[in-house]
């Protein structure tokens, strides 16, 4: 059986839950499907290194994306696009015809090339993960001082964790501070008690009873129950370059997000 819809989105993110908000605001009763990987309806991802680490509600999280009518199929990924048939195939095997398609694919963590049992912090179900290891006096290492390493961080801290930080740069969020003040984010973060150590590039991970030893270039070895890696994302391009859409980097799209296919969207 193929399901049709005049609008099909993949991608069960914010971008997602974004979009049908605005096509229901010009037709509010066209069908909708929208295919996401995650078995989580569409949430706010934000609050996952914030809010719900200083004590907001979980449920706070939903965008209560199905309220405003759209066939959720959740805990699929879409695994081809035909563009001439306007079908696209799920991993179950299921198959969606659209007059329209949204690619709201989003990206996925970048990985070491080493070790494991390291959580990359994403998802909701990376933060259920995170949050029921996170008890007081549990040591931690944060790889990564960009915003993600630097919220996650913080929030591990701020459950009496032991927090270690180590990454290339010479402070947090330098990509995007200016220098003096990614430098004194150091000393801040040092102030609030996390052991920071800018200009580390960990290089290997060994197993030590239950606890992690990770090595760095310069020779430093640090010793934890518990790996985070937040070192970037990388873009879900790869279906559809597989389709033929042009790709460089990311999705190459026109001012009104269209890609080089007239039928086809993404954001």
């Amino acid at each position: 059986m193929t399901l049709h819809y005049p609008y099909l989105i993949i991608g069960g993110g914010m971008t997602a839950d974004a979009a049908v908000r605005g096509i229901r605001e010009v037709d509010p009763t066209g069908a909708i499907g929208l295919i996401g990987d995650e078995l989580d309806p569409p949430y706010a991802r934000p609050p996952l290194s914030k809010a719900l680490w200083k004590g907001e509600a979980f449920e706070s999280v939903w965008r209560k994306t199905g309220d405003v009518g759209v066939d959720l199929h959740l805990g699929r990924g879409a695994t081809s696009l035909e563009l001439c048939g306007k079908r696209v195939v799920d991993d179950r095997g299921a198959a969606y015809t659209y007059d329209k398609l949204l690619l709201a694919t989003g990206g996925r963590p970048r990985r070491l090339t080493f070790g494991r049992d390291v959580i990359y912090f994403r998802t909701l179900d990376d933060y259920r993960r995170l949050r029921a290891l996170a008890a007081p006096g549990k040591s931690f290492a944060v790889i990564g001082g960009g915003f993600i390493g630097a919220e996650i961080a913080a929030a591990l801290a701020l459950q009496g964790c032991r927090v270690t930080m180590l990454f290339p740069g010479e402070g947090i969020g330098a990509r995007v501070f200016p220098l003096d003040l990614a430098r004194f984010m150091v000393g801040y973060y040092r102030e609030k008690g996390v052991d920071v150590h800018p200009g580390e590039t960990v290089t290997g991970q060994r197993q030590s009873g239950p606890q992690t030893v990770l090595e760095t270039r310069s020779g430093l070895t640090v010793t934890v129950d518990v790996v985070v890696a937040g070192i970037g994302i990388l873009p879900n391009s790869d279906l559809a370059e597989a389709a033929g859409l042009e790709v460089a980097d990311d999705i190459v799209v026109d001012e009104h997000l269209r890609t080089s296919n007239i039928d086809v969207f993404a954001a």
